[in-house]
């Protein structure tokens, strides 16, 4: 018994509890309910939510990982065609001939450069989707939000005149400016009946 191994009891267990999940598995994707699954093999219904679980991790994780393998793999073959495009030297031919320059020599043909380039973009694109790297990045929004009030506008314009006719006053003190340049009009040396 000390020798850590599992004991014919629960090996049993584990034997019976893999057949209960396939079983499970099996009979949930005829549409049965888990209720009436564990009523046909005569485990509850939370046993039978426990094997479903379980037999879907077996078989969709690792299903997924293989295709995901499968199709980077192709991905990196498509990759090294399209560089192979990329890196060739193109010449324009026309009616079976190829087209010189005024110099004699042939005339470089950018099409399928674009092309390749085009492509190797494309199974980039594939690429970052199949490995989720397109997620998209939630934005910080910092938004502040002021009411302002009707009043607080008047008073603001009531501030902003006042400081515009005192700029003016000082200026028209100091000889910068006629008083009636501004719209100031001349005082008599008290306060404006305005302010």
């Amino acid at each position: 018994m000390g020798n850590g191994g599992p004991t014919p009891h629960a090996r049993g267990n584990s034997a019976q509890a893999a057949e209960e999940t396939a079983a499970a598995y099996e009979l949930r994707l005829t549409g049965l309910t888990l209720r009436e699954i564990g009523a046909r093999l005569g485990i509850a219904p939370s046993t039978v939510h426990l094997r479903i679980t379980a037999a879907l991790a077996e078989r969709v994780d690792p299903l997924v990982d293989q295709y995901r393998t499968v199709e980077l793999d192709r991905l990196d073959r498509l990759t090294v065609k399209a560089w192979e495009v990329l890196e060739r030297d193109h010449v324009v031919v026309q009616h079976g001939k190829i087209v010189r320059d005024e110099e004699g020599n042939p005339l470089r043909d950018d099409g399928p450069v674009l092309a390749a380039v085009g492509t190797l973009l494309r199974i980039s694109e594939r690429r970052s989707k199949l490995l989720g790297l397109d997620a998209p990045i939630p934005l910080a929004i910092d938004a502040h939000v002021h009411q302002v009030d009707p009043a607080d506008i008047e008073l603001a314009q009531m501030i902003a005149e006042a400081k515009r006719r005192s700029a003016a006053e000082e200026a028209r003190l100091r000889g910068e400016l006629p008083a009636a340049a501004e719209g100031v009009p001349e005082s008599d040396g008290g306060t404006d009946g305005g302010l």
